[in-house]
C-alpha cells in the first residue's frame, strides 16, 4: 500500500487517502482504531475532539453528525488514521516530535505551526488554557508545569504543556506524543494535529 504523502496538493493526498482507505477491511479497521463499524449504514463511526464523524466505506467521504461534509484538512487527518491504525496498546510514557520517526524533518513547521501559536495563545493565560482543555475532555496530568492531555482521535492523546514565565525565565511550552504515536498517524500529520486543537480550544473559550 503507497504511504507517501503531501499536504502541498491536498485534493491529491485526499484521493491516495481514500484510494488507500477503499482497500480496507472495514470491520478490521473498526478494532484497530477503536471506532465503530456500522454494517447498516456502510461507514466507520468516530469522533474527533468531541465531535462524531462518519466515513463511508469504500468511498472515503467524511461527514460531521450534522450532515456536512468535513473540511478536506480534517478529512485527511480521519483518513490516515484509519489506514495506519495497527491497534498497538497505548503505553502512557510520553515522547518527543523529534522521536517521531523523522521527527527531525519537520520539526521546523512542528515549531511554528504547533508550539508557537500554542504558547502566544496561554502564556499569559494558562487558566484558560485548562479550561478549554477540560471543555475537550482534556485530563490534568500533575507534574512540572501545567499539563494537559487531550484525546484527538480515539488512539492519539498529545499532552500540551505549558510553563509560565517569571523575571527570571520565559514562559515555554511543549507538546508530547504516546511513544506508539508512530502506530496510527504519519509523523508529518503529527506536524498538522495540535493545530487543529489549538483551534478546537480556542472555540471553547
Amino acid at each position: 500500500m503507497e504511504k507517501k504523502r503531501s499536504y502541498f496538493n491536498l485534493e491529491e493526498t485526499l484521493k491516495q487517502a481514500k484510494d488507500n482507505f477503499a482497500m480496507l477491511d472495514p470491520s478490521a479497521t473498526a478494532e484497530k482504531s477503536g471506532t465503530m463499524w456500522l454494517a447498516k449504514h456502510k461507514a466507520l463511526q468516530i469522533s474527533m475532539l468531541g465531535e462524531e464523524y462518519k466515513i463511508t466505506h469504500p468511498d472515503g467521504r467524511v461527514w460531521k453528525a450534522s450532515g456536512e461534509e468535513a473540511s478536506i484538512y480534517l478529512a485527511i487527518i480521519i483518513l490516515h488514521y484509519l489506514i495506519n491504525a495497527d491497534g498497538t496498546p497505548l503505553t502512557g510514557r510520553w515522547i518527543s516530535f523529534r522521536h517521531l520517526p523523522g521527527g527531525d524533518i519537520y520539526i521546523d513547521p512542528f515549531n511554528k505551526r504547533a508550539i508557537i501559536p500554542f504558547l502566544k495563545s496561554y502564556s499569559e493565560r494558562p487558566e484558560d488554557f485548562v479550561t478549554a482543555a477540560v471543555a475537550l475532555g482534556g485530563i490534568e496530568q500533575k507534574m512540572s508545569g501545567i499539563r494537559m492531555v487531550i484525546t484527538v482521535l480515539p488512539r492519539v492523546p498529545l499532552c500540551f504543556t505549558i510553563w509560565p514565565g517569571d523575571e527570571e525565565m520565559p514562559a515555554s511550552a511543549n507538546i508530547l506524543f504516546d511513544e506508539v504515536a508512530a502506530h496510527y498517524l504519519p509523523t508529518e500529520d503529527y506536524a498538522h494535529l495540535p493545530a487543529i486543537v489549538n483551534g478546537a480550544l480556542k472555540g471553547k473559550l
